[in-house]
């Protein structure tokens, strides 16, 4: 009989998967102090068959490196596998992430502390790479600062799991995101493609090479398509990443592909207003109190809907700024 366990690790959840005979857990857990002697406690001091790590961040496969010398393997899709080995983000994406504050059309005291926040992080993920113990928290989602130390992952395809389970590529949210389904249960784990309660925005990040036309990844019509994706499977029951599992899956994520559209309309009625605009423009025309005081959460958010509106034909970006269709066409003819 297929069972399901949930393991608490602070703010994230993991899950125990029996099924077929064998142990899968999906996501590797978060490392900070006392993590690994949750999971011992918690699976009775049984090793799981495989670990499934639903995408490369370090809060669902930074314990990573710690199940592979247990010889527990752990896959990943190829995609994530920067992320696992720690050259992503790299200085390549913090200097793209730089680059693209100083075009975004902010003012250059908005400028300067958006680039100051890019090296906070660059110097915080060198850290958290190289710490033999564990950094202070930097918030309260868990005990301690998280470590991530990297290990090679193999590839789903390396893993003899169940055949009732099903792993499936999700890119958007990271560019290896995926979700596990078992879909004669009607289950669905999720790691952070579906959230209870919250629509997750995928972060400006860099693209893997060679497969877009700039370092940057379109995160954000990929999480689109990926989401309706998955609805279209009809799962019935969410396992998610974070947050209790919860049933009325298709209305859940019914409510994510409303909002978004919502969104994308108001962006678009925006960049009609003021349009040819820089996406720090758009930004104060859509969060005017938030753009300044949390620019990159917005401005993810905003490049994200640009990103699709041109995915659809409705926006396109000349230089730094950014057109409605209509007016994209007149400057071509």
């Amino acid at each position: 009989m297929p069972s399901v366990q949930a393991i608490r690790l602070g703010d994230n959840a993991v899950y125990l998967l029996e099924l077929g005979g064998c142990r899968v857990l999906i996501d590797t857990g978060p490392d900070f102090h006392g993590a690994s002697d949750t999971l011992r406690s918690a699976l009775g001091g049984r090793l799981p068959d495989a670990v499934i790590a639903t995408h490369g961040h370090l809060d669902h496969a930074g314990l990573g490196a710690w199940w592979q010398e247990r010889g527990v393997p752990v896959a990943l899709f190829e995609a994530d596998h920067p992320l696992a080995t720690g050259q992503a983000p790299g200085d390549a994406e913090f200097d793209g992430l730089i680059r693209y504050a100083r075009e975004s059309g902010a003012p250059p005291a908005v400028v300067a502390d958006a680039v100051e926040a890019v090296e906070r992080r660059r110097a915080w993920t060198r850290s958290a790479r190289a710490a033999d113990g564990y950094l202070p928290a930097r918030d309260r989602r868990w005990p301690t600062g998280l470590r991530y130390r990297p290990f090679t992952p193999v590839s789903p395809a390396q893993v003899q799991l169940p055949g009732e389970l099903q792993l499936l590529p999700c890119p958007g949210h990271t560019p290896g995101n995926a979700v596990a389904l078992v879909p004669a249960e009607g289950w669905l784990f999720s790691g952070d493609q579906l959230l209870p309660g919250l629509t997750p925005t995928p972060a400006l990040q860099a693209a893997p090479p060679g497969t877009g036309p700039d370092w940057r990844y379109r995160s954000f019509p990929a999480f689109l398509r990926s989401l309706a994706r998955v609805r279209a499977l009809r799962p019935s029951r969410c396992f998610p990443g974070h947050g209790a599992p919860f049933d009325g899956v298709d209305a859940v994520i019914g409510r994510d592909l409303d909002q978004a559209e919502q969104r994308l309309e108001r962006t678009r009625e925006a960049l009609e207003r003021i349009g040819p605009a820089p996406v720090y423009r758009i930004a104060e025309e859509l969060y005017p109190r938030a753009a300044a005081r949390r620019f990159w959460q917005i401005v993810a958010t905003v490049q994200g809907l640009l990103d699709e509106l041109e995915a659809r034909g409705r926006a396109a970006q000349r230089g730094a700024d950014w057109l409605p269709a209509q007016a994209a066409r007149s400057t071509r003819s």
